[in-house]
C-alpha cells in the first residue's frame, strides 16, 4: 500500500490510502507532529491517497467491530503499522534523506463470483438456515439471548429495505416483531467455519420487555459457483421471556 508524507510550505500532509475514523487520524497526526516538532495543527491526514484499503481504525475500534472496525481489512495493528510507517517517513523529512520507494502497490485479485468467501456450502452436518446452537428456555430482563444459524456471508445482499433478522414475540396467537437489526438490542456476528458460514444472533432483552413466549428469525442470501443467490432462512426454538 502507498503511503505518503508532503510537505507544502508548514502544512504536512500524510497521505493514507484508507478512511480514516476521527481517534485513528488524531493519533497517527499526534505521531508524526511529535517526530517532526511541529504544531498539531500543521498536520492532516488525507484519506483515500491513490489506493483504497478499506477502513483505518484503532485497535480498541477494531476491537469493537462497530461497522467501522468490522470493515477493518489488516486486523487490529493496522494503525500502529501505518503510524510506524508514517514516523519513518517523518523521520527522514526532519533529516533531509531520501528512502526507497519499496514494492510498487499491487491491485486487489477479483473473486469471479464477487463473494470472498466464493462458493458456499452450509457447515458440514448442517443445512442452511439450521440452529447451531439454540437460545435457552427461558430469560429475564436485561438477560442476552444467543443464537447461532448455519448461514451465508452477509454481503452477498444487502438487504436494502429489509433485515437480516427479526425477534418476534407470539400474541394472541401470530407473531409480532419486535426488534430487527435496526435495533441498538440485536447484533448480528458473521464467522467463517471450515466449510460455511456461522452468524450469531444475539439480543439483549430490554427491561420493558412484556413476558411471553419469544423466537429469533435468520434471512440471508448464499452464493453458487456461478454467482447466483439462494435464500437463506431460519429459525430459532422458542424461548420465553419471565419477570
Amino acid at each position: 500500500m502507498p503511503l505518503q508524507l508532503l510537505r507544502i510550505g508548514q502544512l504536512h500532509l500524510i497521505g493514507v490510502p484508507a478512511e480514516v475514523t476521527v481517534v485513528a487520524g488524531l493519533r497517527l497526526r499526534r505521531a508524526v507532529a511529535r517526530e517532526l516538532g511541529v504544531p498539531l495543527r500543521d498536520v492532516l491526514v488525507q484519506g483515500y491517497a491513490n489506493h483504497y484499503a478499506h477502513y483505518l481504525t484503532t485497535p480498541e475500534e477494531y476491537d469493537a467491530k462497530e461497522y467501522e472496525g468490522a470493515s477493518t481489512i489488516f486486523g487490529r495493528y493496522q494503525l500502529p503499522a501505518i503510524t510506524q510507517v508514517s514516523v519513518r517517513l517523518a523521520r527522514a523529512m526532519k533529516q533531509g534523506r531520501q528512502l526507497p520507494l519499496g514494492a510498487k502497490a499491487t491491485q486487489p485479485t477479483p473473486i469471479a463470483d464477487g463473494s470472498p468467501t466464493g462458493p458456499e456450502t452450509p457447515p458440514r452436518g448442517a443445512a442452511f438456515g439450521d440452529v447451531l446452537t439454540p437460545p435457552r428456555a427461558s430469560y429475564r430482563p436485561g438477560g442476552v439471548v444467543r443464537v447461532v444459524f448455519a448461514g451465508a456471508y452477509p454481503n452477498n445482499d444487502l438487504r436494502h429495505g429489509s433485515t437480516y433478522l427479526t425477534v418476534e414475540r407470539r400474541v394472541d396467537g401470530r407473531w409480532r416483531r419486535v426488534a430487527d437489526d435496526g435495533d441498538w438490542s440485536t447484533r448480528l456476528r458473521w464467522a467463517r467455519l471450515r466449510g460455511g458460514s456461522a452468524i450469531t444472533i444475539t439480543w439483549a432483552v430490554p427491561r420493558q420487555a412484556a413476558p411471553g413466549t419469544y423466537r429469533v428469525r435468520y434471512r440471508g442470501d448464499a452464493r453458487a459457483a456461478g454467482g447466483a443467490l439462494t435464500p437463506v432462512r431460519g429459525t430459532s426454538p422458542v424461548f420465553r421471556v419471565t419477570r
